[in-house]
C-alpha cells in the first residue's frame, strides 16, 4: 500500500496506454497526476480503505488500480470497450491479491445494474465527441445512489452550475476538492500537440 499522494501517482504511470483507442469514447489514460488528486481526497475523507468501489468508464485501469492499492475491499471496473478491459485486466492480473479483489463489467454505463457500492470513482467522457456524456455518467452515478461519487469534468462556468444543479436535485452535497491543468499525450490524428492542456475540475458528491 502506498504512503503518500507522489507515490501514488508515481505507481499509476505503470498503467498502460490503450491499443486501439476509440475516438468518439473519447479515450484516453488519465494523467497520472490528475488521478491520484482524485484518489488521494477520496483516501483521506476515509471513502477507499476497505470500501466497495466502482470505476465508471474505467479504460485501462488507472482509477482502479489506485483505489486497489489504497486499500478498497472490492473494486468494480466497468466499461464499454472490452479490449480496454482486457487491457486493465492484463495489467491487474500481475498486481498481487488484486484478481480476487478487482472484478470486471464490460457494458454501457447508462444499463448498468450493481449491488450496493461505497464510492464511485470516474473520468467519464468529457462530452467533447457526443455532447452532455459527463453527465449521463453523473445522472447514472446519482441513480446507483452511493454514499460518495468522485468525478473528473472538464471545466468551464456553465458546466459548473449545471453540475450543481444535478447535485441538489438527486439531494447530493457538492464539494469541489480540486481545480487544476489536465495533460494528454496526442492520440488520435486530429490532435496537433504533442501534450495537450486543459482545465478541469474534481468534484465529490455526498449524500
Amino acid at each position: 500500500m502506498v504512503k503518500s499522494k507522489r507515490e501514488l501517482e508515481i505507481a499509476l504511470t505503470e498503467i498502460p496506454s490503450f491499443k486501439n483507442p476509440i475516438k468518439k469514447l473519447e479515450q484516453y489514460v488519465c494523467d497520472s497526476s490528475i488521478a491520484s488528486e482524485l484518489l488521494w481526497h477520496a483516501y483521506i475523507y476515509n471513502d477507499i480503505k476497505d470500501k466497495i468501489v466502482a470505476d465508471f468508464g474505467c479504460g485501462t485501469g488507472i482509477l482502479s488500480y489506485g483505489a486497489f492499492i489504497l486499500g478498497a475491499r472490492d473494486v468494480f471496473c466497468i466499461d464499454i470497450d472490452h479490449n480496454a478491459l482486457y487491457t486493465a485486466k492484463e495489467f491487474l492480473d500481475t498486481i498481487h491479491g488484486a484478481s480476487s479483489a478487482i472484478h470486471y463489467i464490460c457494458c454501457d454505463v447508462r444499463k448498468l445494474s450493481l449491488r450496493p457500492i461505497d464510492t464511485i470513482i470516474m473520468n467519464p467522457p468529457f462530452g467533447v465527441h457526443s455532447r452532455g456524456k459527463d453527465i449521463e455518467f453523473l445522472e447514472k452515478a446519482f441513480e446507483i445512489l452511493p454514499s460518495n461519487i468522485y468525478s473528473i469534468h472538464k471545466y468551464n462556468p456553465n458546466s459548473h452550475r449545471l453540475i450543481t444543479r444535478l447535485a441538489y436535485r438527486k439531494d447530493y452535497t457538492i464539494q469541489l476538492i480540486y481545480t487544476g491543468n489536465m495533460s494528454i499525450h496526442a492520440t488520435y490524428e486530429n490532435h496537433v500537440k504533442y501534450i495537450h492542456r486543459f482545465k478541469i475540475s474534481i468534484y465529490r458528491f455526498t449524500r
